[in-house]
C-alpha cells in the first residue's frame, strides 16, 4: 500500500558536532590568548623604559669630567668613542652604530649570529665623539624566549588533546550511536523477536539499548495480544452468523412475498461479507510464514461476480457498472483478500455515484475503480484517509474497519493503493498488483 510520508525537518544539531565545535572554540581562544601573551612580552622587551634608564645613565657619564669607565659587572655600560674603534670590552657591532637610540628589535637585525647579547643601545654625539649607552637584556630575552616556547609546548599539546578527545567522541560515542540507529532501522516489522546487541562498553548507550528492547518486548506483546483477541472474536463470530446465514437459507426455501426478496437479498450479501471479514480478521492475525503458496485466483473471472454482488447497491439510482478486462492476470493470495479490497473500492464508488457510470478496469496489472461522482480535492482526501487509517486501530472507535483491512492487505502483500480524483470530475482509486509475483498475463 502506498502511503505519503511526512517529511520531518531535518535534525536541529549534532551533540558530537556541538562538543566538537566548543572544544575548538576553547582552542582557538587559547591560541589567541598565548599569542596575546607573547606580544606583550614583546612589547616589555621593546619598552621605552631601556630609553629613559640609558638617558640617565648618559647624563650621569656626562656630568662626570673624568673618561667614563664601563663597570662591567653592571647592567649600564657607557663607551666613549672617537672614531669607529671598539672601547675595550665593548662589543665591535655597537662601534659603528650612528648616533641614536637602538631597541632590541633593531640590534636583532644588525647582528650577524643569534648567539650575540641582546643590547638597547643610545648612542649620543659629542661633536668629534660619541657617547655609547648600552644595556645587556639577554637574560631577559630569554626568559621571554622560554616564556614563549613554554606557551607553544602548551598550545600544541592542548590541540593534541583537543583532537584526541574529538576523535574519542567519535569514535567512542558517535559511532555507537549511529549504529544503534542504524539497528533500529533494520529491525523489520514482519519478523518478531528482534533485538537490538546490548553489548556497549558505554552504560548509556547499554541503557538506551535496553530501553529500546524493552519497548520491542512490549510491542510485541501488544500485537500478540491483538492477534489473539482476533484470532478469538473471529471464531466467536462465526456462530451467530453461520446461525443468520442458515436461517436465510430456510427462507429462500419458503414461499414470500416479492416485496421480501430485495431484503433477504441484502441481507444475504450482508452475511456473505462477515464472512470474508472474519476470514481476512483470522488470516491477517497470523505471522506470514514461507510455507506452500496460496492457490491462484484468477482476477479476470473473479471481477465480474464481484461487481454482481455489489449490484444492489445502485438500487433506485440511475448508475450502472461497466466493466473492461484487458487481460489475463492471477495471483497467489487467499481470495477472501481479493475480495475484501476490490470490494471495499467497488462499494465507495456505489455510495459516492449518483448519476453516470462506474467502470472498472483491469489493464497492465492494474485494477482501476473510475466512478464518475462528484469528486474531491486530493490533498484534502489524502490528509482525510490517513486520519481514518490511523483512527481504525484506535480501540473502541468502531469505524473505518474496512480501511483497515484494506490497509492490512496491501501491506501484506505489497500492493500500492492509489486515489486519485479532482471535484465534480469522479474519482479514480487503483490497486497495484505488480509488485507481487503476477502469473500469466
Amino acid at each position: 500500500m502506498h502511503v505519503h510520508m511526512i517529511n520531518l525537518p531535518g535534525r536541529r544539531g549534532s551533540l558530537h558536532r556541538l562538543i566538537s565545535a566548543i572544544l575548538l572554540g576553547f582552542g582557538l581562544l587559547m591560541t589567541t590568548g598565548l599569542a596575546t601573551q607573547g606580544f606583550m612580552s614583546q612589547e616589555l622587551i621593546d619598552h621605552p623604559i631601556w630609553k629613559d634608564l640609558l638617558e640617565t645613565a648618559t647624563n650621569n657619564a656626562l656630568e662626570n669630567t673624568l673618561q667614563p669607565v664601563p663597570q662591567k659587572a653592571g647592567r649600564i655600560q657607557v663607551w666613549k668613542l672617537s672614531g669607529d674603534t671598539p672601547a675595550p670590552g665593548m662589543p665591535p657591532l655597537l662601534a659603528s652604530l650612528a648616533p641614536g637610540f637602538y631597541n632590541e628589535g633593531d640590534m636583532d637585525r644588525r647582528a650577524s649570529s643569534f648567539t650575540d647579547p641582546d643590547y638597547a643601545v643610545l648612542v649620543t654625539s659629542l661633536g668629534k665623539e660619541r657617547l655609547v649607552a648600552a644595556i645587556d637584556i639577554s637574560d631577559l630575552e630569554q626568559e621571554q624566549n622560554l616564556i614563549a616556547l613554554t606557551g607553544g609546548i602548551f598550545l600544541i599539546m592542548n590541540l593534541i588533546l583537543i583532537i584526541a578527545v574529538i576523535a574519542w567522541l567519535y569514535v567512542r560515542l558517535h559511532r555507537p550511536v549511529q549504529a544503534i540507529a542504524l539497528g533500529m532501522k533494520q529491525l523489520d516489522p514482519e519478523r518478531l523477536s528482534q533485538r537490538l546487541p546490548v553489548h556497549y562498553e558505554q552504560e548509556e548507550l547499554k541503557d538506551i539499548a535496553c530501553g529500546i528492547n524493552a519497548h520491542l518486548e512490549r510491542v510485541e506483546q501488544f500485537m500478540a495480544r491483538e492477534r489473539a483477541l482476533l484470532d478469538q472474536a473471529s471464531h466467536e463470530f462465526r456462530t451467530p452468523i453461520a446461525v443468520i446465514s442458515g436461517a436465510l437459507d430456510v427462507l429462500a426455501r419458503q414461499t414470500l412475498p416479492a416485496c421480501a426478496a430485495p431484503p433477504i437479498q441484502r441481507m444475504r450479501a450482508t452475511v456473505d461479507n462477515l464472512t470474508e471479514i472474519m476470514v481476512a480478521l483470522l488470516y491477517l492475525s497470523r505471522e506470514p510464514v514461507a510455507s506452500s503458496p496460496d492457490d491462484p485466483v484468477e482476477l479476470d473471472r473473479l471481477l465480474p461476480g464481484l461487481i454482481k454482488d455489489h449490484q444492489h447497491l445502485l438500487d433506485g439510482k440511475p448508475v450502472q457498472f461497466s466493466m473492461h478486462i484487458h487481460q489475463t492476470l492471477s495471483l497467489r493470495v487467499p481470495e477472501a483478500m481479493l475480495r475484501i479490497a476490490i470490494g471495499n473500492l467497488l462499494r465507495n464508488a456505489a455510495e459516492n455515484t449518483y448519476d453516470g457510470t462506474i467502470a472498472v478496469r483491469l489493464k497492465e496489472g492494474v485494477l482501476s475503480v473510475t466512478d464518475s461522482g462528484e469528486g474531491f480535492d486530493t490533498a484534502q482526501a489524502a490528509r482525510h484517509y490517513l486520519s481514518l487509517l490511523r483512527n481504525s486501530t484506535r480501540a473502541g472507535t468502531g469505524k473505518g474497519l474496512g480501511l483497515f483491512l484494506v490497509r492490512r492487505i496491501c501491506e501484506r502483500f505489497q500492493w500500492r493503493l492509489t486515489l486519485e480524483s479532482m471535484p465534480t470530475l469522479g474519482t479514480r482509486a487503483g490497486l497495484d498488483f505488480r509488485a507481487q509475483a503476477v502469473i500469466g498475463e
